[in-house]
């Protein structure tokens, strides 16, 4: 199953899609989507890549990405250190 990450054009909420969908709605302001219109932002099959690329773009929008981007870094550095 391939899924989306769009952006709702009327409140601007991130958000995850099934792409085999046709509708989708905004659970921020209810309004209902044609994902067919929508920009597809990035796609993947797996939920852990559609998570963080959520988080991402919602980063993105509130001027925080860089921060985010150390903070996912230094989780990953702190996962392969638990290997060692």
């Amino acid at each position: 199953m391939m899924f989306g990450v769009i952006v709702c054009p009327q409140c601007n909420h991130v958000k995850s899609v099934n792409l085999s969908s046709m509708t989708t709605k905004c659970i921020h302001c209810g309004k209902t989507l044609q994902i067919k219109k929508l920009k597809i932002f990035y796609e993947t099959e797996s939920q852990e890549k559609l998570r963080k690329a959520i988080g991402l773009l919602n980063a993105e929008f509130q001027k925080k990405n860089e921060t985010f981007k150390k903070v996912l870094n230094d989780e990953n550095k702190a996962k392969r250190k638990a290997f060692e």
